[in-house]
């Protein structure tokens, strides 16, 4: 075997190995040998040990498979300039010029390491058309982990879709085998988010695991039981547990049970198909307790809990007795149990009480919203989750209410339990709001829940690297992401089946995972590594469309932007239970919204075009923008027009590109992919047109001027032609009827979302119609054209060296130096990374040859990490340094951490 693996070729070599510096029969070394070896067995080649001694009494060594520090590894990485990384979970491939040609040196700085190592050379060996490929490095390649948390998510939410995988033995070997090749470190069974509310919930139905115990184990001491279960089932449902967290720790996965679920309503659910027994206030701590203390024992593999501890749990907030008694179980566990406690409503002291157990503590904050939004943090939350006295007084909102959180009896009762996540504490309902605090006791995980994309194809490895980059913010561990078709039948709306909503004649995967091969790829190796070499994605997309693959990779990454810059510019509401805009429920441009699903969370007489961001501080709302323009004033965020372009322009790229693909039905997989593409694109320029719409019809309403009302309706017409495009697309592949909740908005497929659209377009039609025809104005004119011919990126290019850090209770200088032009008028906005606080702005003035502006020392005393950035003042909008960038994958602000003084 040569430096390029040439003698791979020949059908029945075989591949000698020797371990160094690590023992044989490590389970998680044993299983990647196993893996490699099947991978090259389906190529006729076998691996085989190499005997002892200098070349084995054989043949050489042909794989050198090292953790170090090791001599001999050291040796040869020196020779050939690799530096071995030493941060955990590292690993290097490489050859030495000129020495062995026919040796591969492959390195780990841990076991996990070395599973990674041997995973890459496996997945070569499988998506390579040459096995010649998989062993050829000309460049050596190390990598280490950006990340430190790699988590997926997979959510059990209904008996008759999730059952079949819960017990699928052998789809779970592969799909745990996937994770753990593409990098991801742990895995995360999610079991009680069938529902969000545990009083008097009307939807409450299907509840299989929702409390998981009594479906898991029968606890001795209590007499609980479960209508509808058997013990024989019980057992099997436990042995399948068993069986998934020894094959995620075979893998070299942290396996992490959550439970989000501790209590509801038991007496209070007449439709439930499982009715409990025997459960009430006056024993749920102690059962809830002693049957996790009896998981923890019956599988040791658990090294992780995930737990809601907010009211939708079943549990008030403030009930820290309850959480002191159910800790128990994990103090008495005899070993190391991470807690992973849900940032929703949390406190200072329930985060005491789990620090109380002495186990490792982290929270996990929403990344943004219920959403996937894009890479960077969000500046800012909406005013609805500020507290009350940040909140500006200015509008009414209808606001959450009872009679949205809570549909059954005893309103007033059950609004006690929400002190916090619906009181003082709302702020932290959707982002990370005050936990990012210096020198915290407990880790931060970010989670990107899945309200955006659920269905359709994703993968963007510029995006999903613009999250690896940003998983480690102001120090956290990581991120879990809640893989592709989460909450698919949640509330009851399970349907057998396939779970990915094709049609029969298009279900061509065994498993439904496999559909999003692709996803996992992307995220893993993009988390681990935000520079991830392209090789590893375009490798795969060959395996499947051969000479289509770099059409399909360049069509799929930029239609993937297009729904996480919706989802973060335009957000009617925060929860995944209402907005979903990957199969979006149309609201009104001229009609006030209904409470539902949108209005409930935005001001009285809301319309699309009243609509702002989920981060309100650097986007505006259509209607915000057309009174910057009716009013001569500077648009001081990012346009509407500004992203309504950039959608249109990843629309029309991704569109372009798979012109370039010959994608018929007649090769299914190829076919399934253009649909995707083709329907994410007219997503993506039905939101552009309709947004440009919504700023003319808002232009309108303060001026009055037809011009523009006509050209609201034009743009509106463009936004409905493209929904049909998509919808006509979607007919041939998916089922009528969708299904990730009870709801129309949850429900369905794109085509039964055109009514809508076709009902109000004719109502905007009738009220255009009845408009006096005049001429505009001239500084009307002039608007209504700027409107139209808006190209503004709103950044601006800048000379920034951002300061080390800066010193807690000093004052800390900001410079800048526009890069060309004139002297404008520039300005600094900066803020603790704090989403309770407000953003605070500073004129910059012009000295010694900069822009220049002070932080005071007694806004830096804060124990918080700061967060700034420039705003240029430009005419009729200004420009941001860093802003977004092109492809959106950039983070428009910089964070400085702080030192004591």
């Amino acid at each position: 075997m040569n430096t390029q693996g040439e003698r791979m070729n020949e059908s029945g070599q075989t591949i000698f190995f020797a371990l160094a510096g690590v023992s044989p029969g490590i389970p998680q070394l044993e299983w990647v040998i196993g893996e490699l070896r099947e991978r090259l067995a389906g190529r006729g080649v076998a691996l085989e040990p190499a005997a002892p001694g200098p070349s084995g009494g054989r043949e050489a060594t042909h794989l050198r498979i090292a953790l170090y520090p090791d001599e001999e590894a050291g040796r040869a990485a020196s020779l050939c300039s690799v530096n071995l990384p030493a941060t955990p979970e590292s690993f290097a491939i490489f050859r030495v010029p000129n020495e062995d040609a026919d040796r591969l040196h492959v390195c780990g700085s841990d076991i996990r390491g070395l599973v990674y190592a041997l995973a890459e050379l496996a997945d070569r060996v499988r998506c390579g058309t040459a096995l010649a490929d998989a062993f050829a490095f000309a460049a050596p390649l190390v990598e280490c982990p950006t990340a430190k948390v790699r988590s997926i998510s997979k959510c059990f939410v209904s008996e008759i879709e999730d059952l079949p995988w819960f017990r699928d033995r052998q789809g779970w070997e592969e799909y745990l085998t996937m994770l753990a090749t593409h990098r991801f470190n742990r895995f995360t069974l999610t079991l009680g988010m069938q529902y969000n509310y545990p009083y008097g919930n009307e939807f409450m139905s299907d509840v299989y695991l929702h409390l998981a115990y009594p479906f898991l184990v029968a606890v001795p001491g209590h007499d609980v039981s479960i209508s509808n279960l058997s013990d024989e089932e019980r057992r099997l449902n436990l042995d399948s547990l068993r069986f998934i967290a020894r094959e995620a720790d075979r893998r070299g996965l942290d396996f992490q049970l959550a439970l989000w679920t501790q209590n509801y309503d038991f007496d209070d659910c007449p439709d439930a198909r499982h009715r409990i027994t025997g459960l009430g206030a006056h024993n749920i701590a102690p059962y809830c307790r002693d049957a996790l203390a009896l998981l923890l024992e019956e599988v040791p593999q658990i090294s992780g809990l995930t737990l809601r501890v907010h009211v939708e749990c079943g549990i008030p907030e403030g009930d820290y007795g309850f959480w002191r008694t159910y800790f128990e179980a994990v103090k008495g566990a005899g070993r190391t149990i991470r807690l992973d406690l849900h940032a929703k409503g949390i406190d200072s002291e329930m985060i005491d009480v789990a620090l109380e157990t002495g186990m490792p503590v982290g929270i996990s904050p929403k990344y943004t919203s219920e959403h996937l939004g894009l890479p960077y943090h969000q500046m800012s939350i909406r005013a609805l989750e500020l507290p009350a006295d940040e909140a500006s007084p200015s509008e009414p909102h209808v606001g959450r209410d009872m009679t949205t959180l809570y549909s059954g009896r005893n309103a007033e009762e059950h609004a006690r339990k929400w002190k916090f996540s619906e009181g003082s504490r709302k702020f932290m309902r959707y982002s990370h709001g005050d936990l990012l605090r210096e020198g915290r006791p407990y880790g931060i995980m970010y989670r990107i829940w899945p309200g955006t994309t659920r269905i359709l194809l994703w993968g963007d490895p510029a995006l999903a690297g613009g999250y690896g980059r940003n998983a480690g913010f102001c120090g956290a561990q990581g991120i879990e992401l809640c893989e592709p078709l989460s909450f698919k039948g949640r509330m009851g709306t399970g349907v057998a089946g396939s779970r990915t909503g094709y049609r029969e004649k298009y279900r061509i995967h065994r498993h439904d995972w496999q559909k999003f091969e692709y996803t996992y790829r992307v995220w893993g190796r993009s988390l681990f590594d935000p520079q991830a070499d392209p090789e590893a994605f375009h490798r795969f997309l060959r395996s499947k469309f051969g000479e289509a693959a770099g059409a399909c990779g360049a069509a799929l990454a930029n239609a993937s932007r297009i729904l996480p810059l919706i989802t973060l510019a335009h957000t009617p509401t925060a929860s995944n239970n209402s907005y979903w805009p990957e199969l979006y429920e149309n609201m009104s441009l001229v009609h006030p919204a209904p409470r539902l699903p949108y209005g409930y969370e935005l001001p009285v007489n809301a319309r699309f075009g009243t609509v702002g961001s989920c981060d309100p501080q650097f986007f505006m709302a259509p209607d915000e923008f057309a009174a910057c323009l009716y009013e001569g004033r500077t648009a001081d965020r990012i346009a509407p027009l500004t992203w309504a372009n950039r959608l249109e322009q990843f629309a029309l790229a991704a569109s372009r590109d798979m012109v370039r693909v010959d994608a018929k039905p007649e090769n299914a997989e190829l076919f399934l992919f253009a649909v995707d593409v083709a329907i994410l694109s007219a997503i993506g320029r039905f939101f552009a047109d309709k947004v440009r719409a919504a700023v003319f019809w808002e232009y309108y309403l303060l001026s009055g001027e037809r011009d523009a009302a006509e050209r609201a309706l034009g743009h509106y017409c463009k936004a409905r032609d493209a929904w049909a495009q998509g919808a006509q697309a979607s007919r041939e592949v998916y089922e009528s009827d969708i299904t990730y909740g009870p709801h129309s908005w949850l429900r369905g497929r794109w085509d039964d979302r055109l009514p809508a659209i076709e009902q109000d377009i004719a109502d905007m039609e009738a009220l255009v119609a009845a408009v006096r025809n005049r001429e505009p104005s001239a500084p009307a004119a002039l608007d209504i054209e700027r409107i139209s011919g808006w190209s503004y990126s709103q950044v601006f290019g800048c000379r920034h060296t951002p300061p080390d850090g800066f010193v807690h209770g000093a004052p800390l200088e900001m410079s800048a130096t526009l890069c060309g032009g004139s002297r404008r008028q520039v300005s600094l906005h900066y803020r603790h990374v704090d989403q309770s606080q407000r953003w605070c702005r500073a004129a910059m003035t012009w000295r010694d040859g900069a822009y220049r502006a002070v932080v005071p020392a007694d806004y830096t005393s804060a124990s918080f990490p700061l967060m700034y950035y420039f705003e240029l003042h430009d005419g009729d909008a200004s420009a941001f340094h860093p802003g977004l960038g092109e492809a959106v994958t950039a983070t428009p602000y910089f964070v400085l951490e702080g030192t004591a003084k």
